[in-house]
């Protein structure tokens, strides 16, 4: 792994960051091993990637969700989207949906809201369904 400097904006302001494409890349992959695909999901959503694995050119859903998948902002899984915050948070959406664009905030968010880095409820990350869960005991 290269050094932290490598990445800081040689202007010294710290408030920018300059990195090259492809080491860009190689760092979202570290976290995208981590992201949860529903391999059945995926395979039913997207038939192009179905086809792959069935002529043997892909391993798995994960494997083409990693490699290209999220870089074509393609969904790893059914997200469930909280349709009365979703609208709250982005009005145009609603508007969108009274003039009948849209018949939900989930279909909005699955073809539109997700590739322009709309989140689908609060607080939500890619991330989120493969935190491991913490128990703690009650004393």
């Amino acid at each position: 792994m290269i050094g932290y400097g490598y990445f800081m904006d040689i202007n010294g302001d710290n408030e920018t960051v300059e990195i090259h494409v492809s080491k860009l890349h190689e760092l979202f992959h570290l976290l995208l091993v981590h992201v949860e695909v529903d391999e059945g999901w995926y395979r039913s959503s997207y038939k192009d990637v179905d086809d792959a694995i069935r002529a043997g050119h892909l391993r798995s859903a994960q494997e083409h969700y990693v490699s290209t998948g999220y870089f074509e902002g393609r969904l790893p899984r059914s997200i469930k989207v909280d349709e009365a915050w979703y609208l709250q948070t982005y009005p145009d959406v609603a508007v969108a949906m009274r003039a009948g664009a849209f018949t939900s905030a989930k279909q909005h968010f699955q073809s539109n809201g997700y590739q322009e880095g709309r989140l689908p409820q609060q607080n939500w990350s890619l991330l989120e369904a493969s935190r491991p869960r913490v128990v703690r005991a009650v004393a």
